[in-house]
């Protein structure tokens, strides 16, 4: 399978003022003059971690203090079996949220569950195109009721005939949910549009959803807003402990580089910003995590490699998990112990009072999928789906 989508390639640089605002004019000089690879790294780091605000002292911990939430990607082949089951799962554990990271339909090809619950009907690809997205609706999201689900948006969600205003338009009561709707206001002027990156904060947490599913992400549109959410948070008095990030893609040298933002120039430059920005935030005294999905297995720690423990003292806390329902991929040589593939599953991040999040892997069973199926969906389908689905050595 080709993992890879087709787009042209960005060879932009990053060129505007703000984008460093909390470093010394002669340092922001030289970054914009010739590229981040004009000064050392470590520097950008040093200044971003002296000149952003202390954070704010937090209460005490308490157990009643914690909350949990859910986050998930990669739902196309077999979503329509493996969302239901999430869903089910999340509802009885209480969690505030579940979260999709991206790619609700292959679009490449009709997905398996789909052609499954058709019953051997043959479904040309321009009749696929057109059910694809509210089979999403239909067998995914509508499992979940009235429970808050948020969406980001994937790279196969960009597949023509698709596009960023069809995404929109599609997904618009997802994108424009009371809490982001809440939080747009109170942005003001920093507000972003209605769009696949937004942010919404809940009981001291800041959970940003951003867009690195085409080639020319991040632009700089999309960076002058993440500056200013995180500038906000990093005010004295924004009640902000904590800032977990959501995407499709992970950041650049992780362990999941061989299929992540290092795929493209652009993308790899405007990554390495972003993760210096947050570092930033991190050395700030910020709790501060990466979410990516993408590749189809989950894998912890993906921050915690030789480039990036070369460049700072104390790496991002971020994982991968695209567990719920595509092809699944073998772990790369790189991931760290505790890694899994073929599993279908999500991550469950337990919130403490102070803003520190512990993360779990919720694995499903056959039986649960099985227990929540919808009524057109064949038991031997999957059955297949389960066991199979996914890379062989």
């Amino acid at each position: 399978m080709n993992r890879n989508y087709s787009c042209s390639r960005s060879r932009n640089r990053i060129a505007d003022a703000w984008l460093l605002p909390f470093v010394h004019h002669s340092l922001t000089s030289a970054v914009y003059a010739g590229g981040m690879s004009r000064i050392p790294f470590p520097v950008v780091l040093l200044a971003s971690a002296f000149l952003i605000a202390p954070a704010l002292p937090v209460p005490a911990q308490t157990a009643s203090n914690t909350w949990s939430f859910a986050v998930s990607g990669d739902s196309r082949n077999c979503g329509d079996f493996v969302m239901p089951a999430i869903a089910a799962r999340v509802k009885a554990e209480h969690d505030a949220f579940y979260w999709h990271l991206g790619d609700f339909r292959w679009m490449s090809q009709p997905d398996q569950d789909l052609v499954a619950m058709l019953h051997g009907k043959e479904i040309s690809k321009d009749e696929y195109h057109q059910r694809a997205w509210d089979d999403f609706l239909q067998h995914q999201t509508a499992a979940f009721g009235s429970f808050p689900v948020f969406l980001g948006r994937g790279n196969h969600d960009t597949i023509p005939p698709m596009t960023r205003e069809g995404y929109i338009q599609k997904f618009s009561s997802f994108l424009d949910r009371p809490e982001i709707a809440a939080q747009r206001k109170a942005d003001g002027a920093d507000a972003a549009p209605i769009g696949p990156w937004y942010h919404w904060t809940e009981k001291g947490v800041d959970f940003i959803t951003l867009d690195n599913s085409t080639r020319d992400e991040f632009t700089d549109e999309q960076l002058h807003w993440l500056r200013a959410v995180l500038d906000h948070d990093l005010a004295p008095g924004s009640g902000i402990n904590a800032i977990v990030l959501g995407a499709h893609e992970a950041l650049p040298h992780s362990t999941g580089a061989e299929h992540a933002m290092d795929d493209w120039d652009h993308g790899e430059q405007t990554g390495d910003l972003v993760y210096q920005w947050l570092y930033g935030a991190q050395a700030a005294g910020k709790h501060v995590y990466w979410i990516a999905s993408h590749s189809h297995y989950y894998s912890p720690d993906i921050y915690d490699t030789a480039f990036w423990k070369q460049h700072s003292s104390k790496v991002l806390p971020g994982l991968i998990i695209g567990s719920a329902g595509a092809h699944r991929y073998s772990l790369p040589k790189t991931a760290k112990k505790g890694a899994k593939t073929m599993v279908y599953g999500f991550v469950q991040g337990t919130v403490h009072a102070d803003g520190t999040i512990d993360f779990a892997l919720k694995e499903l069973s056959e039986q649960e999928l099985i227990k929540t199926k919808w009524p057109e969906a064949p038991v031997d389908a999957i059955h297949e789906c389960y066991i199979h689905n996914g890379d062989t050595e």
